[in-house]
Formats: C-alpha cells, sequence, structure tokens
C-alpha cells in the first residue's frame, strides 16, 4: 500500500465504494480492456442492455452498424449533439436506454479509464457507465489544493478543444468535481467545493451544489464487503485500511459523497440525462450564431421534479416559482419536452403574455430547434404558440377535427402578473377549457403568499 497516494486513500477509493452502495457495479481495469478504444463504450454490456430493454435480439450486423453510427456521431463536431439525440431518442427503433425503469439499466463505475492514446489523452479519476456508455465523469481532489476547481476545469477546456480528447468529452454528460470542501457564503470565484457542468469547447459554466441534503426517498444499499475487497484489490491495496481516518472517509454524509447521491442516485442521474441537457443556438455580440450544450441547474431540475409529481397526484394546476436566469432557454426546451412525456398526445400551447413576449418567445424555441405553429395555422402535432388577447373564452366545442381532439396542456411562460389581473386570465382560461391543464410561472413573492397552493387546490381530475 505504500504507493497509493493518499488522494487515491481518501478521495478516490471511499467515492467508488460509495457509488457501490448506489447501485454502481465495480468495473475493474481487466474487464475494461475489452472497451472500443475509440469512443470507452463497453459493446457487449451495451448489446446486452439493448435486447434487455427491447424484448429482443440484435443481430451482430445491426449492433455494429449501430456502434458505426455512435462512432461517427462522437466524431462530429457538433458538441456531441446527435450522439446525445440516440442516447435520448434511441437509434433505428432501438432503445438504449429505459428512463422509465432505473432497475432495467446497468450502472458502472471505472477508476483512471484512459481517454485516448496520444499527446491529448487523460484518465478521469472515476468514470460513471450507463448501460456500458460512460457518460459521467468525476474528478475527486484532497481539499486545500492550489485553484482546486479552476485548474481541472483549465485542463477541460483546453481537452475539449483537441479532437482525440473532443470525443470522448461528447460522450460524457456530466463532468463533475469535487474536492469535499464545504461552500463559504463570501468565497467569490468557485475554486473550492462541489460542482458539475456539462463540457464543451469554449468557456462553460460550473454549477455548484449547494446545501447537498440527500433528498427524500433516496435509500443507501447495504455495504457490499465482496464488493469493497474487489474495488481495494483493484486498485492496489489488499486489504481494507483499519485506519480511523479511512473509516471516517467511508461515511454518506461527507461532502463529496452527498454530491454523488444527489447527482448520480440512477433515478435521478436518469432524469438529469432525459430532460438535464439541451442544445441552444445563442448569438454573440458581434451577431455570430453558435451552438452551445446547456445542462441545468439543481434547482431547475428540482422545478421539473415538482412538476412530475404534481402530475402523478392529479393536479390540472402545476405552479412553479422561477428558478433562475441562468439556461432559461434550456430551461423552457426540458419544460416542453418533460410536458410531452407526462401528457403524450396533448395539444400544448404556449401562452405568451403579449405581442413583445411572443416574439421573444418565438426567439427561444427556434434557438433551441423546436418546432411549432401560430395558433389558427394547421398544428400537424407541433407547440401550437398563442398570445394571451387571444385566448378562449368559453368552452370550445369539440369538433372532431384536428384542431378539436386530444387533451390540451397551456403553458404561461411569463409571470402570471404579466397576463393582468390575476384573477381574470387563469380564471377565465379555465371556465373556456375546465379540462386542461394549466401550467403557471409565479413570482418568489406569490410563491411566500401561498398562491401556488391556491392553484394547486383549485381542481384535479
Amino acid at each position: 500500500m505504500t504507493n497509493v497516494r493518499r488522494e487515491d486513500l481518501e478521495m478516490k477509493i471511499p467515492a467508488l465504494m460509495h457509488l457501490s452502495r448506489l447501485g454502481y457495479g465495480y468495473l475493474s481495469r481487466e474487464q475494461n480492456r475489452r472497451r472500443d478504444r475509440m469512443t470507452n463504450i463497453l459493446p457487449e454490456t451495451l448489446k446486452a442492455a439493448a435486447e434487455r430493454i427491447n424484448g429482443r435480439r440484435i443481430a451482430s450486423e445491426e449492433f455494429e452498424r449501430l456502434m458505426d453510427d455512435l462512432r461517427s456521431q462522437l466524431d462530429a463536431e457538433d458538441l456531441g449533439r446527435a450522439f446525445y439525440g440516440t442516447i435520448r431518442d434511441g437509434w433505428n427503433g432501438i432503445r438504449l436506454i429505459d428512463f422509465d425503469h432505473a432497475e432495467n439499466n446497468l450502472f458502472q463505475s471505472a477508476a483512471e479509464l484512459p481517454c485516448g492514446s496520444g499527446a491529448g489523452s487523460f484518465r478521469p479519476d472515476i468514470t460513471l457507465f450507463v448501460n456500458g456508455m460512460p457518460l459521467a465523469m468525476i474528478e475527486v481532489k484532497t481539499g486545500n489544493r492550489n485553484r482546486g476547481l479552476q485548474a481541472e476545469y483549465d485542463r477541460m477546456l483546453k481537452r475539449s478543444r483537441g479532437k482525440e480528447a473532443r470525443r470522448f468529452l461528447q460522450c460524457a454528460q456530466v463532468w463533475a468535481f469535487s474536492d469535499d470542501q464545504a461552500e463559504e457564503q463570501d468565497r467569490l470565484l468557485p475554486t473550492e467545493g462541489a460542482f458539475y457542468a456539462t463540457v464543451m469547447a469554449e468557456g462553460f459554466p460550473v454549477y455548484g451544489v449547494p446545501g447537498l441534503l440527500t433528498p427524500a426517498g433516496i435509500r443507501l444499499l447495504p455495504q457490499n464487503a465482496e464488493e469493497e475487497r474487489r474495488i481495494l484489490a483493484d486498485n492496489g491495496i489488499p486489504e481494507k485500511p483499519k485506519s480511523e481516518a479511512f473509516r471516517k472517509s467511508l461515511t454518506p454524509v461527507k461532502y463529496t459523497h452527498r454530491m454523488l447521491t444527489v447527482l448520480f442516485f440512477p433515478e435521478r442521474f436518469l432524469f438529469l440525462l432525459r430532460y438535464g441537457i439541451q442544445y441552444v443556438r445563442e448569438t454573440e455580440t458581434a451577431g455570430k450564431e453558435y451552438l452551445t450544450r446547456r445542462i441545468l441547474t439543481l434547482r431547475q431540475m428540482n422545478v421539473l421534479r415538482s412538476l412530475k409529481a404534481k402530475a402523478a397526484r392529479g393536479f390540472l394546476n402545476w405552479s412553479a416559482a422561477p428558478c433562475g436566469a441562468a439556461g432559461e432557454q434550456a430551461m423552457n426546451a426540458s419544460l416542453i419536452a418533460l410536458l410531452r412525456d407526462l401528457v403524450p398526445g396533448a395539444r400544448l400551447l404556449w401562452v405568451s403574455a403579449d405581442e413583445t413576449e411572443q416574439k421573444r418567445d418565438r426567439e427561444m424555441l427556434e434557438a433551441c430547434g423546436i418546432f411549432y405553429t401560430v395558433q389558427g395555422e394547421r398544428n400537424e402535432n407541433r407547440l401550437i404558440l398563442m398570445r394571451a388577447d387571444r385566448a378562449p373564452e368559453k368552452q370550445q366545442q369539440e369538433s372532431g377535427g384536428r384542431e378539436g381532439t386530444g387533451r390540451k396542456v397551456f403553458v404561461l411562460p411569463q409571470p402570471v402578473f404579466r397576463y393582468g389581473p390575476r384573477d381574470s386570465f387563469t380564471a377565465k382560461l379555465r371556465r373556456a377549457e375546465p379540462g386542461a391543464i394549466l401550467v403557471t410561472r409565479i413570482t418568489e413573492r406569490e410563491t411566500e403568499r401561498g398562491f401556488s397552493a391556491v392553484l394547486m387546490r383549485m381542481e384535479v381530475k
């Protein structure tokens, strides 16, 4: 054990053991030799998982075409957009991840997995796999290191600009970092603490993991002595250290371990992969457009989870407080994706407060690549964009035609006060469409007054 780094003993190995309690099986270095060296995907694991999820055998020739497409997608200069579409929506009708049933997927972790072999190669401390696909990279460091996060950030930024490393960074949807230091209120720069991001070739934002309280409903698996022995042996430690320091490093309330739980507990990781990543076209000051890959903040993802919970409880009114301006376009795109999943086949109507806001909403939808139509045009199941002054005022008679079928979901993206007096617009909309779902954005002040609770109590299915 003399050659084991202190950082590995205090941070990496305990993190791998904690991940095993979250449901991640450990992949030894010997097992990782069977990976596809161009992508680090584990072909045998991916094929077995895809056959299990889709309930059918996949011929070797068909699977090889899938692998060829994945390699091509990860070589493209699109920030991994095509690859992300494949893991989210599937390939030629073959689902690669079961987002609705976490237990139907295989979650695994690996230590020091080589990414490439040339000058631009690197080895993340920990790589997380879902069904054999390396979808997250984690760096864990001992505290009080000079520049902490900033040094890791600079390295990732530099790697993302090189072709060889870019392939692996486009595959990994999440990059997380922790030096096990608690976040300080007066810190001006994020140089210590726990953070996460999605990496791209230009400056990318990192988001903190504040508070790190373990969410309700998460239960850790019991410690698995055999799995822990495998982790120790594969990392150069023949037996479990008996020191007090190592014992304390295994506690679930350790700052790094709470971060792992909050981000990578299987159900939460799947939710992040399904709704937390968006591709947005943004415009530089000089007017040049460029593509960005955005990841939602934890607060934004919590808002989406709250809407999912309200849908499960049968509420017709789904209200949520705003969750900051950071990545607002990505948040709106994720909201639309979630609503389409929660109410399949519904007519989704995006209600802008006025003409100015509608112009802004159009630009947002176009930047996110969301196809829409304007109220009154043939919608062909697209998102319908309308203004508040053109909202229905009385019960609409279902005619059986294209415009009159299916359940309706009205989304009010601006704070409700912008739609006029509180009791007029939402009440008018509810009278006109009593069976519709209303998704409203309320202000922090209205949250304090309990307005959200009033909305929620109005009606249920």
